[in-house]
């Protein structure tokens, strides 16, 4: 009888440890916090109603925060397809080029509290390429109440061979232009997390092989902490490209100290079958409550 006893004894014993050392076991982002998807897509602005309505049906089917790029004419539209979609929406007034760097977001989990648009530069007035803005929201992530801010932008195209910059003046509209969105999302760090996203028109590969000090690689990343964190840097360079062989649309993280960190990327995935010569991306984040 009393080796029975001391046995459950021991076996109550093992198991009040057990409990007590699984409730210190680190929990995982995914399972501590609210999930929500963010996507970029750049869709070509000469694409007919159908195709464009096509894309945008596409990558809003696969994520609850979506940026656009090359959207201003169809400004008018996407407000009324917002508006009977379920969708909050922001692409400024201000110009057709201002509209063109759109911004969306499911109004069940999103609530918009701030919003902003900043012109950067224009190279060449009045003809291509055209002026460059850089626009924001600030959301309320409704399950949690944090907020959540989005910056989208489109850097001018043709500014890079293989990693090394043109000695061009877009080029250096470019690089101001990166600038700019590094010192935005530093700025709106303070007040929530930082989400980047945009067509940059430089590829991954070959920008973190060269690694020229004003082009995205070195600007953003450089795996320094804090700073912003890219798709292809935290998960690798998937699929064959966004735009034919080239990784030129991204989506950033603003990545903290790990005792600071309060969202985390998880994971991402190429978006295809669009019409714009283009591919999405869509990141998978978490967010702790």
């Amino acid at each position: 009888m009393r080796r029975t006893l001391r046995a459950v004894r021991r076996a109550v014993a093992l198991g009040a440890t057990l409990t007590v050392a699984t409730l210190l076991l680190p929990v995982s982002p995914a399972a501590a916090a609210s999930t929500f998807q963010a996507g970029h897509l750049n869709i070509y602005n000469g694409l007919t109603h159908e195709k464009f309505l096509h894309d945008l049906n596409l990558i809003t089917s696969k994520a609850d925060m979506v940026a656009l790029n090359e959207v201003g004419p169809r400004r008018a539209f996407l407000v009324d397809w917002a508006a009977d979609n379920g969708w909050t929406f922001y692409a400024p007034t201000t110009s057709v080029h201002a509209a063109g760097e759109a911004l969306l977001a499911k109004k069940s989990m999103f609530e918009v509290v701030d919003k902003g648009s900043k012109f950067v530069c224009d190279t060449n007035p009045d003809e291509p390429p055209p002026p460059r803005y850089n626009n924001w929201v600030k959301y309320r992530h409704k399950a949690t109440g944090r907020y959540v801010f989005h910056i989208n932008f489109h850097a001018v195209a043709g500014i890079d061979n293989n990693g090394s910059p043109e000695d061009l003046p877009r080029t250096r509209c470019a690089e101001q232009q990166f600038a700019e969105v590094k010192e935005l999302a530093r700025e709106k760090k303070a007040e929530g997390q930082v989400i980047v996203s945009g067509d940059l028109n430089v590829d991954f590969s070959a920008d973190k092989a060269r690694g020229y000090e004003k082009f995205p690689w070195k600007v953003f990343e450089a795996n320094e902490l804090p700073n912003l964190r890219s798709v292809y840097n935290l998960y690798g360079e998937k699929g064959t490209g966004t735009h034919g062989n080239r990784r030129i649309d991204y989506i950033y993280f603003w990545k903290r100290i790990e005792s600071s960190q309060v969202m985390w990327m998880t994971d991402y995935r190429i978006v295809g079958d669009t019409n714009s010569d283009h591919k999405g991306v869509v990141a998978d984040f978490s967010l702790a409550s």
